[in-house]
């Protein structure tokens, strides 16, 4: 009797050690997108919960516009985002608990935008579209006491769809038609743990 209780016991015992250090892993953290306001011109933030290598969590973001890099039709249309909403997840490749190192993540978002024509006052409004995307990375703790975090996207492939994959004007002969791309510009993230 005595042998199965304290066998017991020593098992409550490792489980709730297991317990606190599986919970001493796990975070809450908010960022702010650095390059979307200087490129794109709009705020994109984020809430995540990290849980050992995994993060997972929420996107939002409102204003700005597709930038000069992302649209050969510069020139001629003008692709306003109004507001865009969705999930992202994002895997360190380190075994140990991160501080920083590289990583894999995604996301896909919800969102409506807008397609201005520079020519014309002609405009096509509230274009639903989803854009999912992948990104590799590094993570870059800059102070040591400080949980203060930047996210360094390196490569960043996203493909857009819905109804803006051709978006006709009366007014030009040439529909509108966004590219999908492989960039450097984002996810480039700055946020706080807690």
């Amino acid at each position: 009797m005595k042998k199965a209780f304290l066998f017991f016991a020593m098992v409550a015992v490792s489980f709730h050690v297991k317990a606190q250090s599986s919970e001493s892993n796990t975070y809450w953290q908010v960022k702010v997108d650095f390059l979307e306001p200087i490129v794109n011109q709009s705020i994109v933030a984020r809430l995540d919960y990290g849980f050992g290598r995994h993060i997972v969590g929420l996107v939002g973001g409102f204003g700005g516009q597709i930038s000069e890099f992302d649209n050969a039709q510069f020139d001629t249309y003008e692709d306003k985002i109004n507001f865009r909403l969705g999930a992202e997840y994002q895997y360190f490749l380190s075994p140990k608990k991160q501080n920083r190192g590289f990583f894999v993540g995604g996301d896909i978002d919800f969102g409506t935008r807008t397609i201005e024509s520079k020519v014309s006052s002609e405009s096509v409004e509230n274009i639903g579209v989803f854009t999912p995307g992948l990104w590799f990375g590094y993570l870059w703790k800059p102070f040591k006491k400080a949980n203060l975090y930047v996210d360094l996207t390196i490569i960043h492939p996203r493909y857009t769809f819905g109804d803006i994959e051709k978006v006709e004007f009366q007014t030009n002969a040439t529909p509108y038609e966004p590219e999908n791309l492989f960039n450097f510009l984002g996810p480039w993230s700055i946020g706080w743990r807690f």
